[in-house]
């Protein structure tokens, strides 16, 4: 029997999601742990469900655990509560089960998403070819990808990577975003195969690696790697600022100067006058 809970969300949008969906890479044949509830303390008073989903809005159960009970529905993966901390283990990896899956508190028919993990499992090496950008702290920074026309039907994401094989997804092609650090993050999308995301106010903690990637209901891609790194340097506007005040003090500069030659102009005019003394006229 296939339990299968609704979703109430696209793939990869933040906006049913306590925090940003997560992507993760693994191979062919490992074991990954996952955490629930975003590392929360669960209180046994609602079952938590781990499953996949097959479509925009439903979820087939894979496992769960209510009080103290546990249902697994799929050999080789497993929930556990240890001290109050949920995890899902996947073991023996197989390239089927790249796709989307979600975990959340389902309560009374509803199901209430608290994380969204977008896995790939990948056969052989994996060795991309890394482009690098680079920016100014304190500027903004344009992170380009580019997809193929296979792609076209895809949904485009960026992600940050954060450890070895997870991602955070901060930008999708669906306009959902997510803040990085005090900036900003904003997204350009010229036609199917061009998806640009412009960071705000960059900062060291920006650096690193990012992921371009598509993914649709059965498949995830990654399809670029961009690499950043920042520099010290004088921020966008600062050269226009610095302009306006030497406008200001050549202004004072140019009245000051006009203000010291009538001032000049004046003093000659009244020395010519007094020099040349009275005119005398001879008494007859």
């Amino acid at each position: 029997m296939i339990i299968t809970a609704l979703l109430f969300l696209t793939l990869i949008s933040t906006s049913q999601t306590q925090t940003a969906p997560i992507v993760m890479r693994a191979a062919v044949g490992e074991t990954i742990t996952v955490g629930c509830l975003q590392g929360e303390r669960y209180k046994g008073n609602s079952a938590i469900w781990w499953c996949r989903t097959t479509s925009g809005t439903r979820c087939n159960h894979i496992s769960s655990i209510d009080g103290h009970k546990v249902r697994n529905d799929y050999r080789g993966t497993s929930i556990a509560n240890t001290n109050g901390k949920i995890s899902v283990t996947i073991r023996h990896l197989q390239e089927i089960e790249t796709g989307a899956y979600c975990c959340g508190l389902e309560d009374t028919g509803s199901f209430n998403i608290s994380d969204v993990i977008l896995l790939k499992v990948f056969t052989g090496t994996w060795e991309p070819i890394v482009s690098e950008i680079s920016g100014v702290v304190g500027n903004v920074a344009t992170v380009p990808c580019l997809y193929t026309e296979e792609e076209n039907y895809y949904k485009k994401f960026l992600c940050k990577v954060t450890s070895i094989n997870k991602c955070t997804i901060i930008a999708s092609s669906d306009g959902a975003v997510t803040n990085l650090q005090n900036g900003s993050v904003s997204i350009t999308i010229n036609n199917s195969h061009n998806f640009a995301v412009t960071l705000g106010n960059i900062n060291k903690a920006d650096e690193g690696e990012y992921w371009c990637g598509a993914v649709t209901v059965k498949n995830i891609k990654i399809v670029q790697v961009k690499h950043l790194t920042t520099a010290e340097g004088r921020p966008n506007g600062s050269n226009d600022t610095s302009r306006e005040v030497l406008l200001k003090i050549w202004t004072i500069f140019r009245w000051l100067l006009f203000a010291a030659l009538a001032v000049c102009s004046a003093s000659v005019t009244f020395y010519e006058h007094f020099a040349k003394g009275p005119v005398l006229q001879a008494s007859k």
